[in-house]
């Protein structure tokens, strides 16, 4: 039997559904969670229908969209007076907030959430009032090409003007070079720690001089760049921003540097050297093109190993996310303004990371007082008394729809949706004999009422949304 706390053997081979590694719910949930925040009972039925899809058919779902036709942005306009006024970064914050919950492309925003931790810019620098509008154009642009090719995604967020503020790229300048952007571009967006020196920071910092924020765009102002000859990594000539990035992307660093972020986000927080040569060479071999790499990540033994399973720990908006649309498919309409409110009780405030390195994830997200915060969120979504949601999710309707009317069947699926099945030892035996007494604790046959999914139906979501098991992805 393969060691679950190990590696799987062939970890790069397409994963191929066998009857000793059949693709069950339990890889279904596990797909969904790390590329669509979750398992819903929509999607439990649209992907096990007719004997079910293959793992290849559900990855063509996530995948196939068209990044520069967006159906979600022309809605924007209509939501004007339902935010708050877009000069205020709440409003940003809940667009993207509707966008997590409502988007048909959930691949599309968990791309988005990957990059704005990666190119990690806050909200709150300046006070024009244009920020929050400069950042949601940024994450659109994490959006458009987050899957497209990273040469061309590295350039781009050099130019956008979010980061042009954040990292005070507007100010960099002939003579007076600010090397802010040039630092932060090696050291945590392209290469890490070790691999650049100080004379390169110098000389990229003058390779990125000019460019000017112009009718919310980043254009290059010829007078305030400095067309001398520079030296990067031994290398000389009068390079330019698009020259860096190309000597960048020739560094052997910067495709491992990479590919251990994108192992990181969809496989494992810890991945192997082995793992990182791997996709680093897929990473060249198709020209930086990413949507290629993360597809076949997505696809082989390594993703849907043992090992990988429940190895990372929900992000604050995974969390917030993957409940609300698990919750929401049951019925119901979730409030925006108490989602980004959640999120940033529990350490993730969108749009406002706390540094340029953004949030460092995983452990960092549960200590005590978070722990507190997430036990807290899901009593209060499952239970729904406050103003979680605008509209409340009627689950007696829902579970008589589905014949979903005994103690068994609505504790097997709820536990099939909200922990794949798995629970732990005993729990599900618990859970039932708690349906099958009454509030004083006497036995008496479960019925489904509107007083029982009061009392019962929603404790039994509020304890397993509370297991140390949900925290997980």
């Amino acid at each position: 039997m393969p060691d679950p706390l190990a590696p799987p053997k062939n970890p790069f081979d397409v994963y191929i559904p066998t009857a000793e590694n059949p693709f069950n719910t339990k890889r279904l949930a596990h797909l969904l969670r790390r590329t669509a925040f979750t398992l819903t009972a929509d999607r439990l039925d649209k992907f096990t229908a007719g004997g079910g899809k293959s793992p290849s058919e559900i990855l063509d779902w996530l995948f196939t969209y068209d990044p520069e036709n967006d159906p979600l942005n022309p809605l924007l306009d209509q939501m004007e007076g339902l935010l708050a006024p877009f000069n205020k970064p709440e409003a940003a914050q809940q667009w993207w907030v509707y966008r997590l919950l409502k988007s048909p492309r959930p691949l599309q925003e968990k791309i988005a959430l990957l990059w704005h931790n990666h190119f990690a810019t806050a909200v709150g620098k300046g006070d024009n009032g244009q920020m929050p509008m400069r950042m949601h154009s940024q994450i659109d642009l994490f959006r458009r090409l987050g899957l497209a090719n990273f040469r061309e995604l590295a350039l781009e967020v050099g130019r956008n003007p979010a980061m042009l503020v954040w990292l005070d790229g507007q100010f960099n300048r002939k003579g007076k070079p600010n090397e802010n952007y040039g630092r932060e571009l090696q050291e945590l967006f392209t290469l890490g720690i070790g691999n650049y020196t100080e004379s390169d920071v110098k000389e990229v910092a003058r390779a990125y001089t000019g460019w000017r924020i112009k009718d919310e765009k980043g254009v290059l102002d010829p007078k305030a760049f400095d067309d001398g000859e520079k030296e990067i990594y031994g290398k000389k000539g009068n390079f330019n921003d698009e020259a860096v990035v190309d000597l960048i992307l020739s560094q052997p660093a910067c495709p491992k540097h990479i590919a251990s972020r994108l192992l990181r986000e969809f496989v494992h927080p810890n991945p192997t050297a082995e793992m990182i040569e791997h996709y680093a060479a897929r990473l060249v071999e198709t020209k930086w093109e990413l949507k290629p790499v993360v597809r076949e990540m997505l696809s082989s033994n390594l993703f849907f190993s043992d090992w990988a399973y429940r190895s990372k720990i929900k992000s604050p908006a995974e969390l917030v996310t993957g409940s609300l649309l698990a919750i929401t498919a049951m019925g119901g309409k979730a409030s925006i303004e108490y989602a980004l409110k959640a999120m940033i009780s529990m350490g993730q405030p969108i749009m406002n990371p706390p540094s340029v390195k953004g949030w460092d994830g995983e452990e960092t997200w549960i200590n005590a007082n978070t722990l507190f915060l997430r036990y807290n969120f899901a009593a209060a979504v499952a239970n729904q008394k406050g103003k979680e949601f605008t509209r409340k999710s009627d689950l007696k309707t829902f579970l008589e729809k589905r014949d979903l009317t005994t103690a068994d069947k609505i504790v097997d699926h709820f536990a099939t949706i909200f922990l794949d099945g798995q629970l732990p030892e005993g729990l599900k035996e618990k859970l039932t004999a708690f349906m099958a007494t009454t509030v004083k604790g006497k036995p008496a046959p479960f019925t489904l009422t509107a007083d029982s999914v009061h009392t019962k139906v929603r404790s039994v979501l509020n304890i397993l949304m509370a297991t140390p098991e949900y925290q997980l992805s």
